[in-house]
């Protein structure tokens, strides 16, 4: 199941994604901080920025390659269902979690589209990889 294809998908995958969110954070189209978290956390509070993004990234590489595993195991099922089902529960989810709202539709108003667009880029490139992988060298 570990071979290199797999290595380099979620590094790319956690790459993109870390590059996407600074993107996203600095041109305000995402009103949160991705690295906020570590506010919360005594541990990570008062240390380097750069620090949490590097953490940030460790999360995601293993998150990618749980979800890469996944979609190895379920190659019948077409990579676009896959990947468009993952994304709008995974950036639903997110968003739910960071904004805590009261009601479902100020849930929706609260979501971000282009949050949400880099989510299902991502997803759909780890799921196709997987799949074409697992569907090829299998």
């Amino acid at each position: 199941m570990f071979n290199k294809t797999m290595v380099w998908t979620t590094i790319m995958a956690a790459l993109f994604t870390i590059g996407a969110l600074k993107f996203l954070h600095f041109f305000n189209f995402i009103k949160w901080s991705p690295v906020g978290w570590g506010k919360k956390w005594l541990l990570f509070g008062s240390s380097n920025e750069g620090w949490k993004w590097a953490i940030l990234f460790i999360i995601l590489f293993i998150v990618f390659g749980l979800f890469y595993g996944l979609s190895r195991a379920a190659s019948n099922i077409p990579p676009a269902v896959t990947a468009i089902a993952v994304s709008i529960i995974a950036a639903v989810a997110i968003e739910w979690i960071i904004y805590s709202p009261q009601t479902v539709t100020e849930g929706v108003k609260k979501l971000s589209i282009p949050f949400f667009s880099i989510i299902a880029i991502v997803t759909r490139f780890i799921t196709g990889t997987a799949v074409y992988m697992k569907k090829t060298f299998d």
